[in-house]
């Protein structure tokens, strides 16, 4: 295999449009669900198109290109070219690959010249061996000796219309997943716009040669784990940690920014770490109301997190359904990371 220094890689990004990045987000979802339980971590980076799936054994490499107009091949040959050119580049004496992925909304991705009656529908993916033997050579032709052949897949997804339709295909993937995971696939637009909002922020208002996104299974799997329990807590669990009078207004005027505060990560994996050490130490029968205490007495460290709260009683009141919604959602998340296999 020829050895590259990734940082020398030619620039090959085709296009700054925002539908480039949101297919490349959609293509990072598909791949990472076909993948849920082995994965460990996805990185993209907007400048050459980049996925990267860690799993176990290696890592997953692929190339999203996309066109906004169905039926569109004028680019396809040229997209195809680059992107074999840039995966060609992830083959490296260390970078281990167990797959190499061209993923497309392009109907044929191997022509621009012709519709082939092989690629005859959308959402659809391919291994190099089944290729009619022509497209084979197609790809022979772009690609040199040392080229893993046998690692290379096409992928074929339908992503075309305005706004959230386009990504309708995508979405059956996690519907999928949510059904396994919760039991429920009704919650499949709420974990697409948890997902979308966290594979985008701080991206969309970017130039697409500094996106990225680079995490790890845990704080991507997070958003699920919040649908596990939908805040807030019952009426009795909050009056176990607060006196104040009209949990209603609590709940719903201030519903958003509980689900805020338990989606960061950082918020809430110190907050959780914290209370479960404690807890630890513990005898068994003297735990049945810790929560509730250890709220209590601590909710003030985090009272920070809330300082756009300005009515001292009401700041109190949200912290501490927060911080116990963290805690009932903790003891109830088992078979989520059974279904991400999250260790």
């Amino acid at each position: 295999m020829k050895k590259t220094t990734k940082n020398k890689m030619p620039d090959r990004n085709a296009s700054a449009s925002a539908n480039g990045w949101a297919f490349q987000v959609g293509a990072g979802i598909k791949l990472m669900l076909e993948n849920v339980k082995a994965f460990t971590a996805l990185k993209m980076e907007g400048k050459n198109d980049d996925i990267e799936i860690t799993l176990p054994e290696g890592k997953i490499y692929a190339q999203a290109k996309s066109v906004t107009v169905m039926g569109n091949q004028n680019t396809a040959a040229e997209n195809l070219k680059n992107s074999l050119a840039t995966l060609s580049d992830d083959v490296t004496e260390d970078s281990n690959p167990v797959k190499l992925i061209y993923i497309t909304n392009i109907l044929n991705p191997i022509s621009s010249a012709k519709a082939s009656p092989f690629y005859d529908r959308y959402d659809t993916s391919y291994d190099y061996s089944i290729l009619p033997v022509e497209d084979k050579q197609k790809i022979k032709n772009l690609v040199g000796d040392d080229f893993p052949l046998e690692l290379l897949q096409i992928h074929v997804v339908k992503f075309f219309g305005e706004g959230k339709n386009k990504f309708d295909s995508i979405k059956e993937y996690i519907r999928k997943f949510v059904k396994d995971a919760l039991g429920d696939s009704s919650l499949c637009e709420d974990l697409f716009d948890k997902w979308y909002r966290l594979f985008s922020l701080n991206c969309t208002d970017k130039p697409k040669e500094v996106m990225s996104f680079d995490m790890k299974k845990k704080e991507i799997m997070y958003p699920v784990i919040v649908l596990a329990i939908e805040p807030p807590i019952s009426i009795d669990e909050f009056q176990q940690v607060s006196d104040y009078d009209d949990y209603d207004e609590i709940a719903t005027q201030y519903r958003d920014l509980v689900n805020q505060r338990t989606l960061e990560y950082d918020f809430s994996s110190a907050f959780l770490g914290e209370y479960m050490s404690k807890k630890s130490m513990l005898m068994a029968g003297s735990r049945s109301q810790f929560k509730y205490d250890f709220v209590n007495k601590n909710w003030q460290e985090y009272e920070e997190s809330f300082n756009q709260i300005n009515d001292p009683e009401i700041r109190e009141a949200v912290v501490k359904m927060t911080l116990l919604t963290l805690i009932v959602r903790a003891s109830k998340l088992e078979k989520i990371r059974t279904a991400a296999n999250i260790i």
